[in-house]
């Protein structure tokens, strides 16, 4: 009743109110509704040979004690977070995964936190990302350097990677329908104990190796012994913060073929493994705190030997925040340029 009363007395306020609130809505919800319309969806053909992989990387939520203006980091952590949240569940909402794989930093600060600190991200990770999934949903865990160490002053250590595999309980090996997923982990130079033999070119069981360091895209002996011990015919990796494919003959790996993914030139790429080349698909981030605009998340499709993947990109957090502030100076400029005219028009007084 008394907005009714202020608006039937100052119109002005009533019009520029109502212009924020419309332009909020169209910000925090109808962007993000209406960019679903630009992503691409792989096919299926048999629904019941067929499983959705929904990537996640580098998602980095902010800690306590790295923000550079340290006064603002809880609004920061709210916006970034609720960011993550509504830009996940869009993603996982247009893809109804049968398996999430998220491909470490999880936490900006995971690796030198305290152990009250380090659950306490936990919780707000498990909050963005885990609160409202089907439990019919798989969900795999990879540390990457920002959760364990492994950065030039910050190196791994026992206790850390046990509090991560005690917060992410599962096994290095995981198996669903046809497909065999197993961990690599390069920070520790580490991959599963796999005894039995297996050819490249039979594909009734499909390798996938998980990494959060790219191996392709960064040759090692290291990188060598995972191919000739287990392999993959495709590598899901992140840590790069932007979006590629990289291939190369899975036996030769003398030549390795880049192909860079971005919004301009997205589509829906389809391989068939287990031919010559072994295929990774580097992740890109989905947190707009990464120093990119180019932010989102991997969906692959698996049918039988066939693959189909693409990126789902997300709007640009931090372009929605300068259109704020243009809105924000704007409404100032309105009110400054109001309370001048009424003044002018105000009647004068005479003694």
């Amino acid at each position: 009743m008394r907005l009714y009363r202020r608006c039937v007395r100052k119109p002005f306020f009533c019009i520029w109110f109502l212009i924020v609130l419309i332009y909020i809505f169209y910000v925090e919800f109808y962007t993000y509704f209406n960019n679903t319309s630009s992503w691409l969806e792989p096919k299926c053909v048999n629904q019941k040979d067929c499983t959705k992989i929904l990537l996640v990387a580098d998602p980095q939520i902010i800690g306590q004690r790295r923000e550079i203006i340290h006064s603002i980091t809880p609004f920061s952590i709210i916006d970034s977070d609720l960011y993550l949240k509504k830009t996940y569940y869009w993603a996982f909402r247009f893809t109804q995964p049968d398996i999430v794989i998220f491909l470490g930093d999880l936490m900006d600060e995971g690796s030198i936190a305290p152990d009250e600190e380090f659950y306490g991200y936990v919780r707000r990770i498990f909050d963005i990302f885990i609160e409202k999934s089907p439990s019919t949903v798989k969900h795999i865990w990879l540390p990457g350097d920002n959760d364990i160490g492994g950065e030039q002053f910050d190196g791994v250590t026992k206790q850390k990677l046990k509090r991560f595999h005690r917060a992410f309980a599962q096994p290095e090996l995981i198996t669903y329908k046809n497909i065999t997923f197993f961990k690599i982990n390069r920070l520790i130079q580490s991959i599963p104990v796999f005894k039995d033999k297996r050819e490249f070119y039979d594909t009734s069981r499909i390798f996938i190796g998980l990494s959060h360091l790219p191996l392709m895209f960064m040759p090692s002996l290291f990188v060598e012994k995972v191919f000739n011990k287990m392999l993959p015919q495709v590598l899901f990796t992140a840590h790069e913060h932007k979006s590629m494919i990289v291939s190369t003959d899975a036996l030769l790996r003398q030549d390795r073929q880049i192909i860079p993914v971005t919004p301009d030139n997205n589509k829906i790429y389809e391989y068939t493994l287990g031919n010559t080349d072994m295929y990774e698909f580097i992740i890109p981030t989905c947190s707009y705190r990464m120093g990119t605009d180019k932010i989102g998340y991997g969906f692959a499709v698996l049918e039988r030997n066939e693959l189909r993947y693409t990126v789902l990109w997300s709007p640009s957090r931090f372009r929605q925040l300068s259109n704020y502030l243009t809105l924000i100076c704007f409404v100032l400029l309105g009110l400054c340029f109001h309370c001048c005219c009424c003044r002018n028009s105000a009647p004068k007084r005479f003694i």
